[in-house]
């Protein structure tokens, strides 16, 4: 089946599964990985017992079944020190042409594997995978990573914050108001159109990205916890 490339990001896509690219040590430190960290923190709380476990290697793929998502992590590399190997692409490119019916995969969305933090390029990258996957009878979407494209969570909450006043956004995240008016104000940014951006500005951390991320899926359901059992984040 022909696959479609696309630039722009992966979060956008309306298939069925993601792959998010990892390291066997149980860090999600960068790109599509702590994106993914963010976004869904019990699958990274399993992926890291799965890590110490010495559970997940390059050649093996672990399928989270999420609620609203599954996410198919995808070992590009050993230690997240580590430059990614095609061989590294290969093995799992073979584990998942024998394995994706069983997974009951329907649809799913590449990145390209390794070739952004993993150090491939591209083309390597692109030629591997089409290789193992054209001929699968499979709906495939590989992105290629664009910074300038809005993601599925920015523009609904940055507009959902615009409307709020800081007390308000601190007593539902957790976060100190001074957090907050930092994390508005970089919002204002014309060079911030991702929530995983945010991470770029000085004096925004984990803690502070965690918050936001589940501030942004609170606010996309309507469901926030009780102002009691937050509290302030340093």
């Amino acid at each position: 089946m022909a696959i479609k490339i696309i630039r722009g990001n992966i979060f956008n896509s309306r298939c069925a599964v993601l792959v998010n690219t990892v390291n066997c040590v149980g860090v999600m430190g960068a790109g599509i990985a702590l994106e993914c960290r963010l976004r869904y923190p019990q699958m990274f709380s399993r992926y890291e017992a799965l890590c110490t476990a010495g559970q997940l290697q390059v050649g093996k793929l672990w399928l989270y079944r999420g609620p609203e998502r599954w996410v198919l992590n995808f070992p590009t590399k050993q230690h997240w020190k580590q430059p990614s190997r095609l061989q590294y692409l290969r093995a799992g490119l073979d584990k998942f042409r024998d394995s994706w019916r069983e997974r009951q995969i329907e649809s799913i969305a590449f990145p390209l594997l390794g070739a952004d933090r993993g150090g491939l390029s591209e083309q390597d990258s692109l030629a591997i995978m089409q290789e193992y996957l054209e001929p699968l009878p499979l709906p495939v979407e590989i992105y290629r990573y664009a910074a300038d494209v809005p993601d599925d969570l920015y523009t609904e909450t940055r507009d959902w914050l615009r409307r709020q006043e800081v007390a308000t956004v601190a007593r539902l995240s957790g976060l100190r108001p001074h957090y907050v008016e930092r994390v508005l104000a970089a919002m204002e940014s014309p060079h911030i159109v991702q929530l995983n951006q945010l991470a770029q500005v000085d004096g925004i951390g984990l803690k502070t990205l965690e918050a936001v991320f589940r501030l942004a899926q609170q606010a996309r359901t309507g469901q926030f916890p009780p102002a009691a059992a937050q509290q302030s984040l340093l």
